[in-house]
């Protein structure tokens, strides 16, 4: 990827990428993006959870390649990856990566599907590095903790900001659907009462994409029942550097219960909502 001067404190981009997890990451997610971006005719379409929960061959093969990558420069550290990958470590920090978040838009060829790739503390929990890469719109979203978030947008960096929206019902908030038809009817019922009190709702398909969305201010707010640690490890990360919370609902932190991250103007009214609705429940 070939990197043009940034137009905003270019001192603080360069001290960004040069930290060397995250330059690790970037590389990484590079090449992953290459290999999916190469598809072949036949993805060798598998189910796992329903018949609407997808993985291909290429899922497995851009998985299989990270994995080998970080064995190369990080042999100590652990990872978990959504296609299976589950190795121990001993350096007490954790690769937590989802090689092709959105796999439905990537067979159906809609653009918002990416590689995601974060590193974790094992320790607390909390995020050291993030890098969501959506290689068909060329765009890379990067952050380390205390250094910020910015994305590299076809070549040219910009630090990323929240929104400043600060009244729910004007604001565009993002959400995902789950692969059950028992947990798309909870999350049908809590849309119905989210969606009267908000500007719109959009569902792209990609949770790692719309946290980093909501860390660039496009979506105001984002919230999802369901995700997973390699949905939102990296994403997470770059969202709240660049201003948002992360949270779950109920004083709990983010997790498969309920993922709610937007700006601090209106995080605690989306909470509300979500929880006079037990949207944590199926």
């Amino acid at each position: 990827m070939t990197l043009q001067p940034a137009t905003n404190n270019p001192a603080s981009f360069e001290a960004l990428r040069n930290e060397p997890n995250l330059a690790l990451a970037m590389k990484i997610a590079t090449g992953a993006g290459k290999l999916l971006m190469d598809r072949p005719d036949d993805l060798e379409i598998q189910t796992k959870s329903t018949a609407t929960d997808l993985v291909t061959l290429m899922d497995q093969q851009a998985e299989a390649f990270i994995v080998t990558e970080l064995g190369k420069y990080r042999p100590n550290d652990a990872i978990l990856g959504e296609e299976g990958a589950n190795q121990s470590g001993t350096s007490g920090f954790q690769w937590v990566i989802d090689p092709l978040d959105g796999t439905v838009n990537y067979l159906h060829k809609v653009p918002f599907w990416c590689v995601s790739i974060g590193l974790v503390e094992e320790s607390s929990g909390s995020g050291v590095v993030g890098v969501v890469y959506a290689p068909v719109i060329d765009q890379m979203y990067i952050s380390s903790k205390g250094l910020g978030s910015w994305v590299i947008d076809r070549g040219n960096p910009r630090e990323l900001r929240v929104s400043d929206c600060s009244d729910l019902s004007q604001a565009l908030i993002g959400t995902g659907f789950g692969y059950s038809s028992t947990r798309r009817a909870s999350q049908a019922r809590v849309i119905q009462k989210i969606l009267p009190n908000v500007a719109d709702i959009r569902r792209l398909g990609s949770c790692a994409v719309d946290l980093c969305l909501v860390a660039d201010g496009v979506l105001d707010g984002y919230y999802e029942r369901g995700v997973n640690p390699w949905d939102y490890a990296a994403g997470a990360l770059i969202a709240r550097e660049a201003g948002a919370l992360t949270t779950g609902v109920f004083g709990n932190p983010i997790g498969n219960d309920m993922a709610v991250v937007a700006n601090p103007a209106i995080h605690s009214a989306l909470v509300a909502i979500l929880e006079a609705n037990q949207a944590d429940l199926d």
